[in-house]
């Protein structure tokens, strides 16, 4: 049978177009496999008029960095944060990682979480290692979890199940106390937790304490290898306060210097768009040999109470009163909206890059902190 020049000519033109097609196809359903599979930062269409899990959302209100707070409970300070479209992921500081791998609650209420999430934010459970009398960090039951690999599964596997059935974005890990021993297990536990949310389109940030080298000068630091966990999590959340307290003479949180060279440092180790500047909300009154925390309202009404002008560190900028009681001297430092400016206002000068601000602890503020945040992070 003779065919025409021209039946072969359709025959190839249908078979061109069959190929197409098929690539066409191919193209869409690979489309479809990397929507849903690909890394942390997948959408998810799940939460439709939402930020879909596996999204870390971009600052509200135009403004350049992200903020991150860290919340104990207070209903009062997420409506004034959100108000001032000042906040984009809220830490709730529930969590308690057990010695068997078991995870507890503390305080915990879902109806704020749910309050979070309706105002698009993103929302991390915080988990600390048992918290004992006192609230210090409980090393025994980390470092049991860190000896024992059936122990860490276990407790990862607990951590994505309680982002899966309340609804989180990911874990914020709060692992203070440990010893210098544990450097390597903890690296291992950071990247197989960061392995298992990642698969699951979740996020893992981490709260470490600052230092200015590797592996640092005491324990709280050195257990903590920056580069390797910065390599794993998502977001790594510099604790750049604390420098003065219990253990000090009177002093503040943040000398500036200091928390640059901090973040200098951190730079070096850890890609920049993870990391986040710690920003305290709180100061400490030194007084008879104690010493107790003080709020930025507290601060405040001290210094009317006892008719005191209220005097500025300069190597901080935190605000600073002195006066007696009774007899015994209080030396007062604490934050006001002009230590918080000059923080932010370091961190733009030297340190553009870096994603944002973590602050601890919401409820601590005072009224003009966050329109303040608002404004200068634009």
């Amino acid at each position: 049978m003779t065919v025409s020049p021209r039946e072969v000519r359709r025959a190839r033109l249908r078979r061109q177009r069959l190929l197409v097609l098929l690539l066409l196809a191919g193209a869409l359903a690979l489309v479809v496999v990397l929507l849903f599979t690909v890394g942390p930062f997948a959408a998810r269409l799940d939460r439709p008029g939402k930020p879909p899990l596996g999204y870390l959302r971009t600052p509200l209100g135009g403004r350049q960095y992200r903020v991150s707070a860290w919340t104990l409970g207070s209903v009062a300070s997420l409506e004034a944060a959100t108000a001032a479209h000042a906040v984009d992921e809220v830490d709730f500081d529930w969590y308690h990682a057990q010695a068997d791998g078991t995870v507890t609650a503390e305080n915990e209420n879902l109806d704020l979480v749910a309050a979070a999430r309706e105002r698009d934010l993103n929302i991390f459970a915080t988990v600390t290692n048992t918290k004992v009398a006192g609230g210090a960090f409980n090393r025994s039951a980390a470092a049991a979890i860190l000896a024992s690999p059936e122990l860490r599964r276990r407790l990862v596997d607990n951590l994505v199940t309680l982002v899966e059935d309340k609804g989180y974005d990911g874990i914020d890990l709060d692992w203070e106390g440990l010893r210098a021993a544990d450097r390597e297990r903890f690296s291992s536990f950071v990247e197989e937790l960061a392995a298992a949310l990642h698969g699951k389109h979740r996020f893992l940030s981490i709260a470490v304490a600052p230092k200015t080298s590797e592996p640092g000068q005491w324990d709280n630091q050195i257990f903590a290898d920056w580069a390797r966990i910065g390599g794993a999590v998502d977001e790594f959340k510099i604790m750049t306060y604390s420098y003065s307290g219990s253990w000090s003479d009177p002093g503040p949180q943040a000398p500036l210097a200091w928390v640059d060279r901090v973040l200098s440092f951190a730079e070096r180790k850890v890609p920049v768009h993870k990391i986040s500047m710690g920003v305290p909300f709180f100061g400490f009154d030194w007084y008879g040999g104690t010493v107790s925390t003080v709020s930025a309202h507290r601060g405040a009404a001290l210094a009317a109470s006892y008719h005191v002008a209220v005097g500025r560190d300069a190597a901080s900028q935190e605000a600073t009163l002195r006066f007696a009681d009774s007899g015994v001297t209080h030396a007062v430092y604490f934050q006001d909206q002009t230590a918080v400016a000059a923080k932010i206002a370091a961190l733009r000068a030297h340190h553009p890059k870096i994603v944002g601000i973590s602050t601890w602890v919401m409820s601590l503020e005072a009224p003009g902190f966050w329109p303040l945040i608002a404004s200068k992070l634009r």
